[in-house]
């Protein structure tokens, strides 16, 4: 999968623009949230096994702001691009965003990550791509390539079609690590990291 992520990260690195341009084309609606960490993360978890809580969506539209996200939402519902306000440049008289774009089939999700840039460029750099697959409309497998020359696999486990565990694989220059972790749902998500002892270490919250 790796080499298949730099096959894509390769034709899509100079593609902003164009990228850009089919997201608007298909969107239809849009949906905000709000939050030091975005509330939507393509990989399921992602924030939460990090230790960071997700922000949150709003019910209403709303406008840019500092740490304001906005999704473009497809005919069916979605999500096609996301933008994240990170801060306003007086002198430019522009915000400074990062964009997100997915592209769906029934078998898998492609995100091309973009780094920070004013909101009107048309030149930006491509950051990482993102692939997760599907079976029977659920996430099963994650894959991530980062520009730094960075590699995650995750797999994901399900009872009660509902994640009980997380399996990683991450390959950063000079360093593999693998870490498991356990979901559980009370009132809240719980997740634990599954140590090699067999004992757990609470993550999140």
């Amino acid at each position: 999968m790796k080499d298949y992520l730099e096959k894509l990260f390769e034709e899509h690195k100079n593609q902003f623009a164009i990228l850009k341009e089919e997201a608007n084309k298909v969107a239809v609606t849009e949906k905000w949230g709000y939050g030091v960490i975005p509330p939507f993360s393509l990989l399921p978890f992602y924030s939460e096994i990090l230790g960071n809580k997700p922000g949150r969506f709003l019910k209403k539209k709303s406008l840019p702001g500092k740490n304001k996200c906005c999704y473009l939402l497809d005919a069916e519902d979605r999500i096609v691009n996301s933008i994240e306000y990170a801060k306003f440049s007086e002198f430019n008289n522009q915000w400074i965003v990062y964009n997100k774009f997915y592209f769906h089939d029934s078998e898998s999700i492609i995100e091309y990550s973009f780094g920070s840039a004013l909101e009107n460029d048309t030149v930006v750099n491509l950051d990482s791509v993102k692939l997760v697959q599907l079976s029977e409309g659920r996430i099963t497998k994650g894959y991530t390539l980062i520009i730094s020359d960075a590699y995650e696999e995750y797999e994901y486990h399900y009872e009660d079609d509902r994640i009980n565990f997380i399996e990683t694989k991450i390959w950063w220059p000079e360093t593999y690590l693998e870490r498991n972790y356990k979901v559980t749902y009370n009132d809240n998500v719980l997740i634990e990291e599954v140590l090699n002892n067999g004992e757990t270490l609470k993550i999140f919250p």
